[in-house]
């Protein structure tokens, strides 16, 4: 981040149960892969709606006004298996899950999220939206590295500490500073879901 630009991107915050699992998840793949991965740091997990960049100080505020127009209802979810590079050719270059439950009203949203932000000149995404959640990238594969290690780790988190149902109730506008231990995020601004008919709870009003 400079002095004129801030580095912004809208996501989904994760329930703090989710948190710990992925805590232990990233830690159990740390043990088990020789490969050199920039895992996620703890607490820094989310599902991504939508990536701004390098964005001028002083269009953040029309940013924040825009999402405010955004209206969603809370919606469940639950993560499921992504991305662990098992069953492709080669090491994989991100390890991340995904969403079993939840990537309908996930992708309605990120949806929406582009249209209120496309007048102040943000252009759409080229590339289908997929809601995930990084683990961790892939700096430097070890040769013939085993990875039905990761995809047996995931199962067993899926299965165990990250299969309880979520619940999303707020999205968040967040700065992004990147440094040598990993990006570090700050909440700039959060939406709290509502339902489109303007009831608090996105139930009936």
């Amino acid at each position: 981040m400079s002095g004129r630009n801030i580095r912004c991107f809208v996501a989904l915050p994760l329930p703090e149960t989710w948190m710990r699992g992925l805590d232990a998840l990233s830690g159990a793949l740390s043990r088990r892969l020789a490969s050199r991965v920039s895992w996620t740091r703890p607490g820094n997990w989310h599902v991504t709606l939508r990536f701004l960049g390098e964005v001028e100080q002083g269009r953040v505020d029309a940013v924040r006004q825009a999402l405010r127009a955004v209206r969603f209802a809370p919606f469940g979810a639950r993560l499921g298996p992504g991305g662990s590079g098992v069953g492709g050719r080669g090491a994989p270059r991100v390890l991340w899950l995904g969403l079993a439950e939840g990537g309908g009203p996930c992708a309605e949203l990120a949806r929406s999220v582009e249209a209120a932000l496309e007048p102040l000149g943000f252009a759409p995404e080229a590339r289908a939206f997929r809601p995930h959640v990084t683990l961790g990238r892939v700096r430097r594969a070890e040769p013939g590295e085993d990875w039905g290690n990761a995809e047996g780790e995931i199962a067993v988190a899926l299965s165990g500490a990250l299969s309880a149902p979520g619940r999303v109730e707020e999205m968040a506008l967040l700065s992004s500073v990147l440094g040598p231990g990993g990006p570090k995020y700050a909440v700039l601004e959060v939406y709290p879901a509502r339902d489109h008919g303007g009831g608090p709870d996105g139930g009936q009003a």
